[in-house]
């Protein structure tokens, strides 16, 4: 039922945008696929408990229930980050936007740090990609314009975060195995 809901709501967003392309469900591919690299590494700590919490999760329901998609509500839930992240030990719940990109991009990171801070403050952002994992506070990513502290968290150890690594990397050899195949043909 969710799935469904979920499906009907992209659906919908990609036909009312005329959006309807594969370059966009590649992106929307790599950032689900982030978003689950992101959750299960911090679950398997068992340090903390990771709350799905973007738009993805809540604007639909809200649409199938008859709210105005054009709504305050909706506007401001659509920059929602993506989890909410309780350390169990200390209790404290940090709100994290997770984004995929290849390659670091500074002037990407900065503009996804001010588009949250205009309505998520405080909130963290956390990037996936090839070359490892990022995560700062995105007042801390404005204030360096852009730049982005790798994930150094005592809890999150780097033979944790090399395993996960090696999984975005395996998707994406075989998505480059794909691509060529698909040329070969």
């Amino acid at each position: 039922m969710i799935a469904d809901t979920y499906v009907e709501y992209f659906s919908h967003i990609m036909y009312a945008r005329n959006m309807n392309n594969t370059g966009f469900a590649r992106n929307l591919v790599k950032g689900k696929i982030a978003e689950t690299i992101f959750a299960q590494m911090y679950r398997e700590t068992q340090s903390f408990t990771v709350l799905e919490f973007g738009y993805e999760k809540v604007i639909p329901e809200l649409i199938q229930q008859g709210i105005n998609d054009d709504s305050g509500i909706v506007q401001t839930l659509r920059s929602a980050p993506d989890f909410a992240v309780i350390n169990r030990e200390t209790k404290q719940v940090s709100l994290i936007e997770v984004k995929y990109m290849h390659t670091l991009r500074h002037d990407f990171v900065l503009r996804d740090a001010k588009r949250m801070h205009e309505s998520w403050n405080p909130s963290y952002l956390f990037v996936a990609t090839l070359e490892g994992f990022y995560f700062d506070d995105i007042d801390d990513i404005i204030q360096n314009n852009g730049e982005i502290a790798l994930l150094n968290n005592p809890l999150i150890p780097s033979e944790l975060q090399e395993r996960y690594l090696q999984i975005l990397k395996d998707f994406e050899n075989n998505k480059d195995s794909r691509i060529k195949e698909t040329k070969l043909a």
